[in-house]
């Protein structure tokens, strides 16, 4: 590991996570019923699971000692699944309008959550919130390590399969310098129903505890996503953390290990944010930690239904979920922190006035705060569907992530009937439907297998803003899972190029736009013709189509005064 791998990384961390971003935000929004909630209305999975409708399953309910057989026993006219009063409320779960949204203030931005905006959690709460027998859901959480006496999240720290600095088992606390990592875990498991603040996604599951971030190699990451004390039974890495330019491909021969042997051979899976360079032009297509077919990339939407202002676009993004811009312009994401690490001064708060000990906040922002969201909500649908492997996991996501922002140019119709973006994948993450999908009409995904397709072309780049085009012919037919695009040139300025792919039928995704983040990169680690030697893209936007036919490869310079050639290409489709 040099240093400038961990500066990066750490670096990173500060942009993804735990401040203020920015100070603007689309006050349009959608309009939508189908993710909102009413006691008398919604639509359940299976009501008999929760015999008094309150969104608390009665086997959750049976743990905790609360009655199942009656809703409201606060008897104030509020669901026990969304209480904030009493032995069994959560204190600020009315803030957390990710989970539930009435259009109530959840910060001091003056900004309402906007009704029925969420992520649609109350069905799968009727049977499902990682409780899941006894056998708990397991995931980690891989970050600056995580406060484990907090009294919202002791209950559910899984000590024996965490690993913290060099050994398993030593459990260290993180100082109030370093929240992140507990801001991360609160949003996922939070314990719920317990008189305390607030309520993770998933609020029975296990956290598994790494402290990586502060002790990083690629000897210690190994042990944390592979080989340490127990991992087979850990279902999710959620890793909010990445880079701004990285070749780097050890962390992927990782993630396959662990995609094919971990969770019983199911595999397990990686989720990570696509970043927050959008003003840099920063494009998650330039990390290979997230641009391979393990990785779940996410990227960020505001309360509004609109990709947040700092979330990086990339076609290798596979699904999106809720953050905030900035506690002063909109509703952000409540959680979980080291104790005394915020504020409730009547000045400049970053948690309620009623919050004493200090131990919660409301300032987390950045793709860091979606990712948790999504790998709980996976946690749901695996706890539901435990006979998914990663891949039909990532099918899921695409076939069920709801598609918003309709008037966003970005979005793509493929010809398997499935809309994918750069700036949201497939869409917002969806549980419920996730959960529906598998467990009516959903088969499992045959083996998969995987073909390439190399040419050398040594044909220039032109330097005229005309798109440069060549194309692949491909004979052999697969139902396409992920799409990779090697490019090896020699252009002098390779952070000009803008690069697309169109498939056989027609479908056409940017891979890459012109960007300041390689430039920057490479100044610092290699030269500006950092494409010269090969330079892996991916796409997800192709699920499901079949890669028999002509594909085509545009290569657009969009600034005058640099040439090069395009010496080799290689397509490489994974599918079934």
């Amino acid at each position: 590991m040099t240093k400038n791998y961990l500066l990066v990384v750490l670096i990173n961390i500060l942009l993804m996570g735990c401040g203020s971003l920015a100070k603007e935000y689309d006050s349009n929004t959608l309009q939508t019923s189908s993710n909102t909630f009413q006691a008398t209305s919604d639509t359940r999975l299976t009501p008999s699971s929760d015999n008094d409708e309150d969104y608390i399953p009665n086997a959750i309910e049976e743990y905790i000692g609360s009655d199942m057989y009656n809703g409201d026993t606060n008897h104030n006219g509020i669901l026990d699944g969304l209480e904030t009063q009493g032995e069994f409320g959560d204190n600020y779960f009315s803030k957390q309008w990710y989970i539930y949204s009435t259009g109530s203030l959840t910060n001091g931005s003056g900004v309402g959550s906007l009704s029925g905006y969420n992520l649609n959690l109350l069905p799968v709460y009727q049977r499902y919130m990682g409780y899941n027998g006894g056998e708990n859901i397991i995931i980690q959480v891989v970050d600056t390590g995580v406060y484990y006496l907090h009294e919202d999240l002791r209950d559910n720290i899984d000590t024996a399969r965490s690993h913290n600095g060099l050994k398993f088992g030593r459990m260290t606390l993180p100082s109030a310098s370093k929240p992140h990592g507990t801001k991360v875990a609160g949003v996922i498991a939070a314990r719920g129903f317990n008189g305390k603040g607030i309520r993770g996604i998933i609020p029975f599951a296990k956290i598994a505890v790494s402290d990586w971030l502060l002790y990083s190699s690629f000897d210690i990451l190994e042990e944390v996503w592979l080989t340490g004390y127990k991992s087979n039974d850990i279902a999710i890495s959620n890793n909010s953390w990445g880079f701004e330019f990285s070749t780097q491909t050890i962390p992927e021969e990782y993630m396959q290990k662990a995609s094919s042997q971990l969770r019983n051979g199911k595999g397990r899976l990686f989720v990570f944010p696509a970043g927050n360079l959008r003003n840099l032009s920063g494009s998650a297509n330039l990390q290979y930690i997230l641009n391979n077919r393990f990785a779940i990339t996410v990227a960020s939407v505001n309360y509004n239904n609109k990709h947040s202002s700092y979330s990086s676009k990339g076609s290798n993004i596979l699904v999106s979920a809720y953050s905030g811009n900035d506690i002063g312009t909109t509703p952000t994401i409540a959680t979980t922190t080291v104790p005394l690490e915020s504020s409730n001064s009547s000045s400049n708060p970053t948690t309620w006035y009623d919050d004493y000990e200090r131990n919660y906040t409301f300032d987390f922002t950045g793709t860091s705060a979606a990712a948790p969201m999504v790998s709980a909500s996976i946690g749901l649908v695996l706890e539901a569907c435990p006979a998914l492997t990663w891949r039909d996991v990532r099918h899921l996501l695409a076939l069920t992530s709801k598609k918003i922002d309709s008037s966003n140019s970005s979005w793509v119709k493929n010809a398997a009937g499935l809309y994918h973006s750069i700036d949201y994948g497939f869409g917002l993450i969806n549980p419920a439907k996730m959960v529906e999908v598998c467990q009516t009409h959903y088969d499992l995904l045959p083996p998969q297998v995987s073909f390439q397709k190399i040419l050398y072309p040594n044909m220039p780049i032109a330097d005229n803003l005309l798109a440069t085009t060549l194309t692949i012919d491909i004979l052999r037919s697969l139902t396409v899972e992920w799409v990779e695009l090697t490019i090896d040139s020699d252009h002098r300025y390779a952070s000009d190029l803008a690069i697309y792919l169109v498939s056989p039928s027609g479908t056409k995704t940017q891979l890459l736009d012109r960007n300041t983040i390689s430039s920057k990169a490479s100044a610092l680690e290699t030269t500006a013709d950092w494409m010269n030697g090969g330079f892996r893209l991916s796409s997800a936007a192709f699920v499901d189509e079949i890669s028999k036919g002509e594909w085509q490869v545009e290569i657009v310079d969009k600034s005058m005064g640099d040439s090069g050639v395009l010496k080799e290409i290689e397509l490489k489709v994974y599918g079934h």
